[in-house]
């Protein structure tokens, strides 16, 4: 599949190289040990399989849409899961990823979490045989080759794209724009490039982005600076959905409701904010990333019952969209597409090429 983008759009954004930085997350929190069977497990039969994830933060909402199809997963398969919520901090990466290793993990997926902050735990897990996947935003790829890392998570410029493409329809040549990012991580740094470079091809202007602190206090702050240097300013876009709700507060409190948002994810809390603000808050950037875990698991099926090898492939079929008030996910549901609805082609391909049953 494809994104929605215009043509103009797609190849704007495919000329951006990915750039690469993330001071990514850590601390570990795991069920029981046992189980495993490390780099003896290639091609040994899918029974009994212990599967480690280390998330960057559980306590984010779009991690908890990945997090939960992919213990959905493991669990439907009758694997167990070995968990590590680094919780922001990430002193503790290598740890975390020591501790899976040593209590015998048979694999590792890692969500928002930079390799480099747990480059001596995934050292452990090479020197093992324990093959190391990693879903969500994008990370710093720098050790991807020599860690032996697959990354099948989002392409950050082909989810802007969806976005991009609504705001050159809602804004005109010479409009302001504001963004909140970081440097600090590779996700921002991608999304920023790209949004800049197709707003700045079709006239849109976009002022300098103001790094910005990972709390809401700082999302406020940074949210309130723009729109006080810029009171010709058309629209602000955080580019992190932990930014969404403050950059909505700083608008409100300046009273500068003809401000408009565009962000990140349609998940548990940017969804009610454009629910309750409808000409605020006009495009979210989001798409079917909720089975890049669920590609991960099968990847693994693969590998455990033939020694297949694990690649990257999969990876560019996700499908990007824009949410806007016209296709709202409905009631409390994470993202754009249910966690049902992506598990039901995996749980049917599990179910006739390696007799897991289906539900």
């Amino acid at each position: 599949m494809q994104g929605t983008s215009r043509s103009r759009v797609r190849t704007a954004l495919a000329a951006l190289t990915a750039l690469s930085a993330m001071a990514a997350l850590a601390g570990c929190g795991s069920s029981e040990d046992g189980g495993g069977g490390g780099g003896d497990s290639a091609g040994g039969g899918i029974e009994g399989k212990t599967i480690g994830w280390v998330d960057g933060t559980l306590a984010g909402s779009y991690q908890q849409r990945l997090y939960q199809a992919g213990e959905a997963a493991v669990e439907h398969i009758g694997w167990e899961m070995k968990t590590v919520d680094t919780q922001g901090d990430p002193a503790k990466a290598a740890s975390g990823v020591s501790s899976l290793v040593t209590s015998g993990v048979d694999a590792i997926v890692m969500s928002a979490v930079t390799p480099s902050t747990a480059r001596a735990g995934l050292l452990q897990a090479k020197a093992k045989g324990i093959p190391v996947l990693m879903v969500g935003s994008a990370v710093d790829d720098s050790l991807d080759e020599d860690l032996g890392l697959t990354y099948i998570g989002e392409d950050e410029e082909g989810l802007t794209g969806p976005l991009a493409e609504l705001m050159l329809e809602q804004l005109k040549p010479g409009d302001q724009v504001g963004m909140l990012t970081t440097t600090a991580l590779a996700s921002a740094v991608q999304r920023t490039e790209a949004l800049t470079e197709v707003l700045e091809e079709a006239g849109v202007e976009v002022v300098e982005p103001l790094e910005t602190g990972f709390d809401f206090s700082a999302g406020q702050k940074n949210a309130a600076t723009l729109l006080n240097q810029n009171p010709d300013l058309a629209a602000i876009v955080p580019i992190f959905d932990l930014w969404t709700a403050a950059t909505l507060s700083a608008i409100k409190s300046a009273d500068r409701e003809d401000v408009k948002v565009y962000s990140y994810y349609s998940d548990a809390i940017s969804t009610p904010l454009m629910r309750k603000n409808p000409d605020l808050v006009l495009g979210l950037a989001d798409g079917d990333m909720i089975s890049s875990p669920l590609v991960a698991i099968d990847k693994l099926l693969a590998y455990f019952d033939s020694g297949a090898e694990i690649t990257d492939e999969g990876a560019e079929d996700y499908e990007y969209v824009v949410v806007t008030q016209d296709n709202l996910p409905p009631g409390e549901q994470n993202g754009p597409v249910s966690q049902d609805e992506a598990l039901a082609p995996f749980l049917e391909k599990w179910a006739d090429e390696y007799d897991v049953a289906a539900e």
